[in-house]
């Protein structure tokens, strides 16, 4: 009851829609429109497919069935604009695709939100998955916003002839029986193959353009384009792709989806018609008709039960070439993992040898230190004990010159001594003669003048 309630709220808000439409919601949301009589394709039966309402600037734009497992769209749907892919720049990627409850609810530029959406590729296609390939992106329909969610692999060459491709058709085909494009439907698809470019993305098999004109005299027209032949363009009509596409594809409904055809097609069926209706006047007897339907009874039978068992073959053949693989993988990753074990038992006991080894010699050091510590304390006493006598004998002349040193010293200083106090005294003696002296002979200067 809450999610009915929720829904019906975000309904009534332009623009606040979630663009990656969830299983409980009609079709395509919002962009139901881009379909004729708003109802989308049906038979597309993938696994991991997401519907994108795929919007910018709070418009919305086109529609895409999107294969996550093949990274690469299924289908887009488109309504003819003049403009449509003008005011966009640069490769867009869808956010809610790799985390479905993120609130960024329009493309973005991966640059710009890869912090917000924590990993960013894992569901969706990036352009770093497409370096160092022989491969671009190439737009199904190159006249819309290029995001990378509605866009398959695509070598240069052959991207640039479909857009021509597509112009051709556009100008020659579809706009002048359609009142210049004002309810032209566009569907643009790709059926993926096994190849993929870095191990990522689907190389299209071949890719496929159904054009609906939805006014009252409708038609509609399809073509195909396969990936080996650059220049090939098979035109077909919508039935005769559906075929194609099998499982029960039915892309238009209403009077698109009718057998109604293109005037070009229309035209040579019709004068097709009335040649074979000219020469059938005479009218087939009783037994004539019945035995005609009777064989077609009996073809239809036939016919049927052969699709039968070629179904059941596939099947039977699906399932023994799968366990065959299976049994194939687990075989070889059991030999892998064995040899890898067994080669590496030798590098295993030749690392314990040399650890052997290494230990061994570690215990042999840690023994020769201890033997030569031991043997190193007596080897320094016998030494110092040996050459005390030699030390002590050599030192006796030292102390003995030392000794005659300082008893000469203890002269000389006596000597000194006693020179130095007589010296002393015949100063004294001679100053107070001179003195004595000089009063007597009658001199009365001072003896400093």
């Amino acid at each position: 009851m809450t999610a009915a309630v929720l829904l019906v709220v975000l309904a009534a808000l332009p623009g606040a829609l979630p663009r990656l439409v969830h299983p409980g919601e009609d079709g395509f949301s919002e962009c139901n429109g881009f379909f004729p009589h708003s109802s989308p394709p049906q038979g597309f039966s993938h696994p991991g497919t997401v519907k994108i309402c795929q919007r910018y600037q709070g418009d919305k734009h086109y529609a895409t069935l999107y294969s996550t497992e093949h990274r690469s769209p299924l289908y887009s749907a488109y309504t003819y604009r003049e403009d449509a892919g003008a005011a966009w720049g640069g490769w867009m990627v869808e956010p809610q695709v790799d985390d479905s409850k993120s609130s960024l609810d329009e493309v973005s530029k991966a640059s710009e939100v890869a912090e917000q959406v924590p990993g960013l590729g894992t569901n969706q296609a990036l352009e770093e998955d497409y370096a160092s390939s022989d491969y671009q992106p190439g737009p199904l329909y190159h006249r819309a916003p290029p995001t990378l969610t509605s866009s398959v692999p695509l070598t240069p060459d052959f991207k640039e002839k479909w857009a021509s491709d597509v112009d051709h058709l556009l100008k020659e085909k579809f706009l002048p029986h359609c009142g210049n494009g004002e309810n032209l439907h566009l569907l643009a698809g790709a059926v993926p193959s096994d190849t993929k470019v870095n191990d990522k993305v689907a190389v299209p098999e071949y890719i496929w353009l159904a054009a609906c004109c939805d006014l009252p005299d409708a038609w509609s027209l399809a073509v195909i384009k396969r990936t080996g032949d650059i220049d090939g363009l098979e035109q077909v009509s919508v039935e005769e792709l559906e075929n194609q596409l099998s499982g029960g594809v039915k892309l238009f409904s209403g009077p698109c989806g009718s057998g109604a055809l293109h005037p070009e097609l229309r035209s040579t069926s019709e004068a097709s018609t009335q040649t074979e209706e000219e020469p059938a006047e005479q009218t087939p007897g009783a037994f004539s008709r019945f035995f005609q339907f009777i064989f077609c009874v009996v073809y239809e039978i036939i016919k049927s039960v052969l699709c039968l068992v070629w179904f059941l073959v596939k099947q039977v053949c699906n399932i023994i070439f799968g366990r065959l693989y299976w049994i194939w993988t687990a075989l070889t990753t059991y030999i892998f993992a064995l040899s890898k074990v067994l080669l590496n038992i030798p590098c295993d006991v030749l690392r314990v040898f040399a650890n052997i080894l290494c230990g061994f010699v570690r215990v042999l050091d840690n023994a020769l230190s201890v033997v030569c510590l031991i043997l190193r304390l007596p080897t320094r006493f016998l030494c110092d004990m040996a050459s005390f006598p030699y030390y002590t004998l050599c030192a006796i002349p030292d102390v003995g010159i030392d000794i005659l040193s300082g008893v000469w010293g203890v002269f000389m200083l006596g000597f000194s001594a006693v020179f130095g106090a007589f010296g002393g005294s015949f100063s004294v003696a001679s100053f107070a003669g001179s003195s004595v002296f000089q009063r007597f002979i009658g001199q009365s200067e001072g003896y400093e003048n």
